[in-house]
């Protein structure tokens, strides 16, 4: 038996710790997209030495990666299950009904582009699409409308829209669980450990164990309790 379509969900979020959840399935595809793109930026300094015809490139930071994704909006009804053939609706009593296309629209930006006054701030948000993730904040969004009724009202319209990612230091740092001598590190003292030998694997110096044992409030620097959780600070607050 083959399982249901899974579509893609947006849920929204107070900020970018993602912890305080404002409501799970915000706003929900219609129609799935297609397909997404996802763009990674590396910046680099462009300083060129006098009397040098090429540039050599320094690593200067990665951007955060932006997602792009098209959403339809349809309100001809075709997405509905069994659409235009009345018989077949009628026998399994189901109304057919079409979601205006400026109601899904505004359902869209709601959940990720509006200003929400209690934040002062669009939301955060979270977009789910089967075994795919994606954390960040809507930075740019084009809906293009492609057909109307007699009236003029829209009946289908394509939304271009571009996420960026965004998560707070302290999310990243656990996603990431980075290395750097520049973040807050807390490690657990296993057997044969020594303070100073945690912190050259920190700092990559081991001269800062006594700053160590200081916030730490150690006693007795050189009996460390195996299980025993240590924090390092940033280096700047240890030099």
């Amino acid at each position: 038996m083959r399982g249901a379509i899974q579509k893609l969900t947006i849920g929204t979020y107070k900020d970018s710790d993602y912890e305080r959840r404002i409501k799970v399935g915000a706003f929900k595809a219609f129609i799935n997209p297609t397909g997404f793109s996802m763009t990674y930026k590396t910046k680099y300094n462009s300083d060129q030495a006098d009397g040098n015809s090429k540039p050599n490139l320094g690593y200067t930071s990665s951007a955060a990666p932006d997602l792009q994704l098209e959403f339809l909006f349809d309100g001809t009804g075709v997405t509905e299950a069994n659409s235009g053939i009345k018989l077949i609706n009628k026998i399994k009593g189901k109304s057919f009904a079409k979601t205006a296309v400026t109601k899904q629209i505004n359902d869209f930006y709601k959940a990720t582009g509006e200003l929400e006054g209690s934040i002062h701030k669009p939301y955060n948000v979270i977009l789910n699409w089967g075994s795919f993730e994606f954390k960040g904040v809507l930075s740019e969004l084009t809906i293009e409308y492609k057909l109307f009724d007699n009236e003029g009202q829209p009946l289908r319209a394509i939304g271009k829209a571009t996420f960026s990612e965004s998560t707070s230091p302290k999310l990243a740092g656990k996603i990431e669980d980075k290395q750097s001598p520049d973040l807050t590190h807390k490690r657990t003292v296993q057997d044969g450990d020594t303070l100073p030998l945690m912190t050259e694997r920190i700092y990559g110096d081991s001269k800062y164990y006594l700053e160590v044992a200081k916030v730490n409030k150690l006693v007795n620097f050189r009996q460390l309790i195996p299980g025993q959780d240590l924090y390092f600070p940033p280096l700047e607050k240890v030099s």
